[in-house]
């Protein structure tokens, strides 16, 4: 029986090594793939991790030149100091003299500071509603002793809306018809009154004019302004924003000059108020 035994065991010797050299194989044939799935895995994340702190990076240059701008210091080209590890070149363009109009951004015109527009919203208790003024001036420095006026209007306040014939309680309103509304693209109601000959005017006898109207909505009072259209071409479209129009480009760059993110942004100073137009990631 034991030499049986051991005829048994001593048949078998050398079984195990296909099996070793199967392992082995399908060892080979997965490792390698495995290896480059982590090596790429590791790699895509510093491309992500490298990508937000450009964008961080080149973020920060807006932001300073914004805050240069609003204290009348002239921007830098590019920060003192690296950023995550990152140089930040900044490129300032003047583009000129803009205002806010039914939800555009129009070149002003050469005397819109002949008229000025004011906007103001006040609870009415009497009506249980907000009422909104718009107010029309004439200016004395004006070289025209009479303005007329093509329409007027207003961006109200966001998560508002307008009274229906409300324009129609004020008859010294400049229209007291219903007027055009239209969303924006946020949501937010314009409201546009076009007025009929002979067309209203302000002048140095009769310099003020305005516009009032119900509004109803419990969100905070942000986002408004208003505008009125002057019937001479000089003058034009004058809103309660108007000012100096720029274009900022801030780009991020790493250790090996290679270009990691840039921002674009479109701002306006008014009044020494920031007021951001467009703001885009362009890498």
């Amino acid at each position: 029986m034991l030499r049986l035994l051991k005829q048994i065991i001593a048949s078998q010797k050398g079984q195990a090594l296909p099996i070793v050299l199967a392992l082995l194989v399908l060892g080979g044939l997965t490792i390698v793939p495995s290896l480059n799935y982590a090596a790429t895995g590791l790699r895509s994340g510093q491309v992500i991790k490298s990508g937000v702190d450009g964008l961080y990076a080149a973020e920060a240059g807006v932001e300073n030149t914004l805050w240069c701008l609003q204290n009348a210091i002239s921007p830098p080209q590019q920060l003192t100091e690296s950023i995550n590890q990152m140089q930040v070149a900044i490129q300032t363009e003047e583009e000129g003299t803009y205002t806010l109009y039914f939800g555009e951004l129009v070149e002003a015109g050469v005397h819109c500071d002949w008229l000025a527009v004011d906007g103001e919203v006040v609870w009415d208790a009497g009506e249980q509603a907000y009422k909104h003024t718009i107010t029309i001036t004439w200016q004395p420095e004006s070289g025209q002793s009479v303005i007329h006026l093509l329409e007027i209007g207003a961006r109200i306040p966001i998560g508002y809306s307008y009274s229906p014939g409300s324009a129609s309680y004020f008859v010294d309103n400049l229209s007291t018809e219903e007027p055009n509304e239209v969303l924006d693209t946020q949501g937010v109601y314009l409201l546009n009154w076009e007025m009929n000959p002979p067309y209203p005017y302000v002048s140095l006898s009769n310099p003020v004019k305005t516009q009032t109207f119900y509004i109803s909505g419990q969100e905070s009072q942000e986002g408004d302004y208003s505008w009125v259209v002057a019937s001479s071409s000089d003058i034009g479209e004058v809103g309660e924003i108007t000012g100096t129009a720029y274009r900022i480009t801030a780009t991020a760059t790493n250790s090996e000059n290679v270009e990691i993110s840039a921002i674009v942004a479109d701002v306006m100073l008014a009044d020494g108020a920031i007021y951001i137009l467009s703001w885009q990631v362009s890498k």
